[in-house]
């Protein structure tokens, strides 16, 4: 955080009052079309703060495969490194199957060690009790072997582990292993509740992780009587690549409190036991290869053009839009002789003459109003370039409240742009994934994939060509019994004249930065405890790293050497700026139209302490300051100057976090150049 401008540059600039203040309330609702600055004297003159409860322990939390294979073995090191950044809890899944690898025969060294390691640390163990065995399969139809695996694990450790979560993700097949139905869960989660507190009544139970918040799945394990058998709610509201503060994480957890009250349980506590931002698919790993598939599938479509201009749909309105991260890899791979955005409105001037190239956000979803000038665009000889998931699969409509609907897309829609597809859902003896992926002949001089390769689970075909168009693969993907296109050019010469890039692998687009998961990872903290969630566990704690493409192999806020990523040294920076046992203000915490964040709190140390930061981009500000700023430190614990000189100092308030120790109110003037 620089500091910016001085007393001089004011009077050129204009302003405009955004409230940032522990109890000004007549002022927030109306921040954004305030006029006036709030000066320091006004800033003392304020009402009593109210504060949310104190912290119940450390709500500093990550996951970590502590008791699994590999990772297992450096566990020790894991939790050590953890208790260094002031994360004290650790969840990890205490595996039926790693116990009883075979029926009837019991093995506890490898749990035995972990809950040793996290308590010689001071982590405390989260165990997930969870999935089934070959002969109690589906668990919820063995109660008897299930309940006897409870009762010995719980029974082992109950002295030292007092929390214990049944299941995890169950509403998704490949961890309930069916068709995940919420009467089955609430059956095994029944018998798990009850054993549990027949060897403990004291002990807690958290209901299953629920992968993101499925609103019908958990009111269906209510309606299955599901209440009374646990102890606290518990969610992985993931939404990456959107940021907590855009991706309405707040305002989610507001609406599932809202949810449980409707069954009076609205009075539990929440956690959150896994949520991240994974940082695979860089703009450099991605923008490598796949500027060889643009200049391949230009040389297919316009043989004679060695250079182009291209535009990025980039509307803020859309639903979707191109992260910071998409856009550099946009950049990387199609390195136009211009990139500029164009936005919904401005697509039926769109012209080839002038733009060769459009390249839509890297998802599966397309405006439906705006199809016809992307239709039109080609048939005058633009190139779309079209490059994650399957092309054209929702059909995205705005309604009138500004959201948006994803309905599945008509087959019309891609075959008017001439393109044909199968997946493993559409037609037999195509797999799920193929992991090996290679230049198709003609084009290995032009593209180069790295030594792993993104997976493909979606393969183009020519099954909607007209005469005169081509289809040319430009990547094929093959395993021993399929072989599949999963980068194509559609060369039209039909009753069109321009064509189609498509690329299918799904892990584009959805990924930040290192630097990125830096700055996200103690703002999704922090709104988190400002919505009341008790713990948050941070997923994950380790990325492996093996493949680059492979999100579940980069979640992690320390690299595979243990060596830290900014996330690692931001969690540290929070702790030290929220020690646990804070207590944070109830109200004013942001401002009315999201752009501004200023979460404060009440430190054990009696010291008030805040958080500044905005949503997107960078502002200039003017703070007004009532007390002593006796720390001030960016979201990575590196110290900032902040000279007050009579009660104001003048920074930017940027994507990255502010902290703030010692004032007991803060004011924010923002400054608007002209």
């Amino acid at each position: 955080m620089d500091r910016c401008g001085n007393e001089s540059r004011i009077d050129h600039w204009k302003t405009r009052s955004l409230v940032l203040s522990a109890a000004a309330a007549m002022l927030i609702g109306g921040a954004m079309n305030t006029i006036r600055a709030q000066t320091p004297r006004e800033a003392k003159a304020v009402e009593t703060v109210e504060f949310m409860p104190a912290d119940s322990g450390v709500p500093y939390a990550v996951c970590a495969h502590l008791a699994r294979g590999g990772e297992h073995q450096i566990a020790q090191q894991e939790v050590a490194r953890m208790a260094e950044a002031g994360i004290r809890w650790a969840r990890t899944d205490f595996d039926w199957s790693g116990v009883e690898r075979k029926e009837g025969e019991w093995t506890f060294k490898h749990l035995d060690e972990t809950v040793q390691w996290g308590e010689d640390a001071g982590v405390t163990i989260l165990p997930i009790l969870d999935y089934d065995v070959k002969w109690a399969s589906p668990a919820y139809k063995h109660l008897d072997k299930w309940t006897e695996y409870v009762r010995r694990v719980v029974s082992r450790y109950k002295n030292r582990v007092r929390h214990w979560e049944i299941w995890n993700e169950q509403n998704l097949e490949g961890f309930w292993r069916e068709k995940p139905e919420p009467a089955n869960y609430a059956i095994l989660l029944k018998a798990a509740y009850e054993e549990i507190k027949r060897i403990d009544p004291e002990l807690t139970v958290l209901i299953g992780g629920f992968a993101g918040i499925p609103w019908e799945f958990i009111e269906g394990v209510y309606k299955a009587g599901g209440a009374p058998h646990f102890d606290v709610m518990n969610i992985h509201p993931y939404r990456y690549p959107k940021r907590p503060g855009p991706g309405k994480l707040y305002e989610d957890v507001e609406k599932l409190r809202a949810l449980m009250g409707r069954y009076n349980d609205g009075d539990k506590p929440i956690w959150i036991t896994e949520v991240g931002w994974p940082t695979h698919s860089s703009p450099a790993d991605v923008g490598g290869f796949m500027n060889g598939i643009v200049k391949a599938g230009m040389k297919a479509i316009v043989p004679s053009r060695t250079t182009w201009s291209a535009a990025l749909l980039q509307d803020h309105g859309y639903a979707h839009t191109f992260s910071p991260e998409a856009e550099e890899s946009a950049r990387e791979m199609l390195q136009a002789t211009t990139l500029r955005t164009v936005t919904l409105k401005e697509l039926p001037t769109l012209s080839p003459n002038t733009t060769q190239i459009l390249l839509m956000p890297p998802n599966e979803g397309f405006p439906v109003g705006a199809f016809d000038a992307i239709e039109s665009y080609v048939r005058n000889g633009g190139v779309v370039m079209l490059w994650s998931g399957v092309p054209l699969y929702y059909a995205m409509k705005q309604k009138p409240d500004g959201t948006w609907d994803r309905p599945h897309a008509s087959e019309s829609f891609r075959r008017r742009l001439r393109i044909g597809w199968e997946a493993w859902w559409t037609k037999d003896g195509v797999p799920k994934k193929v992991k090996k992926t290679a230049a198709a002949e003609e084009w290995k001089g032009l593209i180069t994939f790295p030594k792993r390769t993104p997976e493909a689970t979606r393969f183009l075909t020519d099954s909607a060509l007209k005469p005169g168009d081509t289809f040319v693969p430009l990547a094929v993907s093959s395993d021993k019994d399929y072989t599949g296109v999963s980068a194509a050019a559609y060369a039209l010469n039909s009753d069109m004249e321009g064509g189609v890039i498509v690329t299918t692998f799904s892990s584009f687009g959805r990924n930040v930065t290192q630097d990125r998961q830096g700055q996200i990872c103690p703002r999704a903290y922090l709104i988190a405890l400002q919505a009341g969630i008790q713990r948050m566990f941070w997923y994950e704690f380790q990325a492996v790293e093996h493949d680059p493409f492979y999100n579940e192999h980069h979640f992690g806020m320390v690299h595979r050497d243990l060596s830290p990523k900014p996330a690692y040294t931001a969690v540290k920076a929070l702790t030290r700026a929220r020690p646990a046992g804070s207590q944070n203000a109830k109200h004013n915490w942001r401002s009315e139209d999201g752009a501004f964040y200023f979460p404060h709190w009440r430190r054990p140390d009696g010291k008030m302490a805040w958080a500044l930061w905005k949503a997107e981009r960078s502002q200039s500000c003017s703070l007004a300051i009532t007390g002593s700023v006796t720390e001030a430190f960016d979201h990575l614990g590196a110290p900032v100057t902040v000279s007050v000189r009579n009660g104001e100092v003048q920074i930017d308030v940027t994507e990255s976090i502010l902290y703030l120790v010692g004032p007991e109110n803060v004011a924010v003037t923002v400054i608007d150049t002209p």
